[in-house]
């Protein structure tokens, strides 16, 4: 069974709607393909959200927000010695996603997902942008 986590990480974030919307799609066509899991590196929360959605199998995040089924933490993370506090403060930073669609753009992905008929993944996506903003 293909695991695109290893293989074929879907994302590598490109800053258009038509990006975002090939997320999900790609991330569909990977899942009707028979993948067990996708995994979403570099990608806005609210795409995160949308693809998760969309989907019936899990995704792993990288760098995608908190709205993954799972996350992944780089090895190069890897610490020694006393690093509880650390550890904990790092997880709760992982959570925070770097990366960010403005208000025009986010529109304009809700609006082609809909299209598109992704209405539940149009849904996802809105509310975790407004998730990110409220906190």
């Amino acid at each position: 069974m293909p695991h695109p986590f290893r293989h074929a990480p879907v994302g590598i974030f490109e800053e258009s709607k038509q990006h975002r919307v090939k997320v999900v799609e790609t991330a569909m066509a990977l899942q009707e393909a028979g993948c067990f899991s996708v995994g979403l590196e570099c990608v806005p929360a609210p795409v995160a959200a949308a693809t998760a959605s969309a989907l019936r199998i899990p995704t792993i995040g990288i760098g995608a927000g908190p709205f993954c089924s799972g996350q992944v933490t780089p090895k190069f993370c890897k610490q020694f010695g006393q690093v509880g506090d650390v550890i904990n403060k790092a997880l709760l930073d992982t959570r925070k996603n770097p990366y960010k669609i403005g208000a025009a753009d986010m529109d304009g992905f809700l609006n082609e997902l809909q299209k598109l008929g992704f209405n539940d993944a149009a849904s996802a996506a809105a509310a975790a942008a407004e998730k990110i903003q409220t906190s």
